[in-house]
């Protein structure tokens, strides 16, 4: 009779579960590409046909996502991620603050209260709009030194990848805040170079932080991971066999900026290059995140100005049907010097794995918010 009992009840426990519990989503990943605009996927494939998107090409759905911000036409980085992060649209060059100055309450906060691991990785800097809007409130993005501070003093992010070493030692030359004594008294692990990120053991790392370069990751990284050369896939490899760990799951933000970097310096080839490494890290989330995640890409906005020139001179000259990529004011080749700015127009937002299905049509980031908030 006890052993009836208790089949029994492990056979109701079994269905209750099964049918009534949601299964918790053990990853979800946001990737945030800034400037990876379709003509330079489309150009991406074009100048190498046998490379094909084996990460992005897997999407299981794709929407059209609006890029205003409160106070104009087009956002920047900091107001569209900031937007993603908290849900409520803000102005430009703004970090996560509500319409009344107050703090929002970001997708990585949420994140953690519910138990989870949470980590940021950027190809640029560590406090570059696209991951700070995740953990920093302030009014002005631009200002590094504050954001970096925040790093420490908002929360205990569990992983931290990126550039940005400048900022943090400039704050400790000034006698300001020795952010990596800081960060190795709060039990972080500190790493510097690749020796050092494939040596760390990720499944008793509790916190580490890795600073790879002086600002952002090296634009022209060679392709086959030389020695010593550090790539934003390599990071995504690291990051998710680390938070894996955790057995309530994690949250990971990963920021791309060097694509927009090389699109505003008018450089074709390196932009398709860092697309490609985009591809290759979105690939490797996949293959190790597994089945049960969320893994969202996101292009916030694409670079103004930037379109394919051809002409039948040029074809014929370079006897090439390969189609050039310039701003409007100038020939291929030609570098501004500026900064990349947001064009009007649509941003894309890619989806793959649980409640990818929302992802379609024409969204906004607040409801990209809602989509991965549900996940959490």
């Amino acid at each position: 009779m006890a052993l009836l009992i208790l089949v029994a009840f492990i056979g109701f426990s079994y269905s209750y579960v099964r049918y009534f519990v949601r299964a918790r989503t053990h990853a979800v990943i946001v990737f945030l590409v800034p400037g990876a605009s379709p003509e330079l996927l489309s150009l991406a494939q074009t100048r190498h046909p046998n490379r094909s998107f084996s990460g992005l090409d897997q999407a299981d759905s794709m929407a059209f996502v609006e890029t205003h911000a409160s106070d104009q036409l087009v956002g920047d980085a900091a107001a569209l991620a900031s937007f993603l992060a908290t849900g409520e649209i803000g102005p430009a060059n703004q970090l996560s603050l509500r319409y009344d100055g107050r703090p929002g309450d970001t997708l990585l906060y949420q994140a953690q209260r519910r138990g989870r691991a949470v980590g940021i990785i950027s190809s640029g800097a560590v406090t570059s709009p696209g991951v700070a809007a995740f953990f920093a409130h302030q009014p002005d993005a631009s200002v590094s030194a504050t954001v970096a501070n925040q790093l420490l003093d908002s929360t205990r992010i569990d992983l931290i990848f990126g550039g940005g070493r400048e900022v943090i030692e400039t704050e400790r030359k000034v006698g300001h805040r020795d952010l990596i004594q800081e960060a190795e008294k709060l039990d972080y692990t500190i790493v510097f170079d690749r020796a050092g990120l494939q040596s760390f053991p990720a499944w008793n790392t509790r916190r580490i932080i890795g600073l790879f370069a002086p600002k952002e990751l090296p634009l022209a990284a060679a392709d086959d991971g030389g020695a010593g050369t550090v790539r934003l896939s390599d990071l995504v490899e690291r990051a998710v066999q680390t938070l894996a760990y955790n057995l309530l799951g994690y949250f990971l933000v990963v920021e791309h900026p060097l694509v927009a970097v090389a699109a505003g310096q008018n450089q074709a080839d390196l932009a398709v290059r860092q697309l490609h490494e985009l591809d290759r890290a979105v690939d490797i989330a996949r293959r190790y995140a597994g089945k049960n995640a969320l893994i969202l890409v996101y292009c916030p906005y694409s670079v103004g100005g930037f379109q394919f020139l051809d002409s039948a001179t040029t074809a014929k000259k370079n006897r090439s049907r390969l189609p050039s990529l310039s701003w409007h004011n100038g020939p291929a080749g030609l570098r501004t010097g500026r900064t990349a700015s947001s064009s009007a127009g649509f941003g894309w937002a890619c989806a793959y794995g649980k409640g990818s299905a929302e992802v379609h049509g024409i969204l906004n980031p607040g409801e990209l918010h809602a989509i991965l908030q549900r996940q959490l």
